[in-house]
């Protein structure tokens, strides 16, 4: 086993993997406003206020708050001016918000030494892959508020009392992100992959990205301390804290990579 971290970690250096996280953490920055917007604009197209409350109070809860907040604002001002907007402006939003799904893309194909797709077909397939996260955030944000809503009723407001909410909520959050994580790696990467041979890194990248988000209070208020951090505002603090997650994500492909590689003798790139 610590051969197995210490030849990926190798791995995940030489093909920089530090650059490709800060890569993603970048156009990650630049697709949230977008992304949000989508969601939120769903969500009120559907009459779901509540779904949307709860997206944003989920968000505030895996981000540093007041990034969100100041986003959540700036959507709230696109929508506003919606009409000003148009669809040229509309479009232009859903452009960038695929910028996300390509620099995954892009990434997970370094780490195979694979080539992108041709770009027409990239942003096709990164449009089908935004459509369906988004289809599945709307339909979990309603499922799980009516869900939630039904078993506190039902269960004497059992499923209120922290002790079970916490645990609960860590649950469904974790396998949230483990079934993107899988989409992901599994579909996005420019190679013919087997599912199970994305699973431990999705799993790993999953776990690992739960416990990010529990040690952010611990980020937050060492933060505090960064003149520099704070000059920045809370735009660079969510910049640092994307940039953390892509980390993960990136090592999560490295993973799957030198298990389904490196383990039945073949060159492992950047290793020989």
């Amino acid at each position: 086993m610590p051969d197995l971290f210490s030849r990926t970690f190798a791995k995940f250096f030489a093909d920089r993997g530090t650059h490709l996280a800060a890569m993603i953490a970048y156009f990650a920055l630049l697709s949230f406003l977008p992304l949000t917007f989508l969601a939120l604009a769903l969500l009120g197209l559907a009459g779901r206020a509540d779904e949307s409350s709860a997206l944003v109070t989920e968000l505030q809860r895996i981000f540093p708050s007041s990034s969100v907040s100041q986003i959540v604002r700036a959507v709230n001002a696109v929508r506003d001016n919606a009409a000003t907007l148009g669809i040229v402006g509309g479009a232009i939003l859903l452009w960038s918000s695929l910028s996300f799904f390509s620099v995954l893309e892009s990434a997970f194909n370094v780490v195979y030494g694979r080539p992108n797709r041709p770009f027409l077909r990239g942003k096709a397939l990164a449009l089908v892959f935004m459509i369906a996260s988004l289809t599945v955030l709307f339909a979990g944000l309603v499922v799980g508020t009516l869900g939630f809503g039904l078993l506190k009723r039902h269960t004497g407001g059992v499923f209120g009392s922290p002790f079970v909410a916490i645990p609960l909520s860590l649950l469904v959050s974790t396998a949230a992100a483990f079934v993107f994580l899988v989409s992901a790696y599994y579909r996005l990467t420019n190679e013919k992959l087997r599912l199970r041979a994305v699973l431990p890194g999705a799993a790993l990248a999953a776990v690992a990205l739960q416990a990010t988000f529990q040690v952010l209070p611990l980020f937050l208020r060492a933060s505090s301390e960064v003149v520099a951090l704070q000059a920045l505002g809370a735009t660079a603090l969510l910049l640092v804290w994307l940039y953390v997650m892509a980390n993960v994500i990136v090592f999560g492909a490295e993973l799957n990579f030198y298990l389904s590689h490196g383990r039945n003798g073949e060159d492992v790139r950047g290793l020989a």
